[in-house]
């Protein structure tokens, strides 16, 4: 009778194990969005660890018999974790991965400061030589459209010539 107790304690562990496994799923789909692929995969590794772990308890436990009392101790299990100990932890998880996203943005803030400087110093002599640039362009580009009509005007008068030939 004790041994029972005990594989039906093991089994009730288990049920919580389970629902916190599935609970760190969670907070992950809720802090990061992902795709419906990556969620399929996340899913199919869940069903993996779960079956894992209900394998591990049962066979340390009692030796890979199963009962029906396991399945009753995994489902009062995963029950008490959803109603005391689930929305606790999903709350504490996300504050905590937000308050880490807020620390990791300012620290990133802090570590490019400089290179933003940087980048502010180097694009004064850039905006200057861009506009050098730009005039010149323009002025091969009238040079160009200017050379275009010259041709188009030479073209008209060599086929003329033929003409006359």
């Amino acid at each position: 009778m004790g041994n029972q107790a005990y594989i039906f304690i093991l089994s009730v562990f288990g049920g919580m194990l389970l629902v916190f496994i599935y609970d760190i799923f969670r907070i992950k789909r809720k802090a990061f969005k992902t795709n419906n692929l990556v969620t399929y995969l996340e899913d199919i590794l869940y069903w993996i660890i779960a079956a894992g772990v209900m394998f591990g308890i049962v066979y340390f436990s009692n030796d890979g018999e199963i009962r029906g009392f396991l399945f009753l101790g995994i489902f009062l299990g995963a029950v008490i974790y959803m109603l005391l100990l689930s929305k606790v932890i999903m709350t504490i998880a996300l504050k905590c991965i937000e308050i880490l996203g807020k620390v990791f943005r300012i620290i990133w803030k802090i570590a490019i400061y400089p290179f933003n400087i940087l980048f502010k110093i180097i694009l004064i002599p850039a905006k200057f030589i861009k506009k050098i640039v730009l005039k010149l362009c323009r002025n091969t580009r009238r040079i160009g459209r200017i050379r275009k009509v010259k041709m188009s005007f030479e073209k008209k008068i060599f086929r003329n010539a033929r003409k006359k030939i």
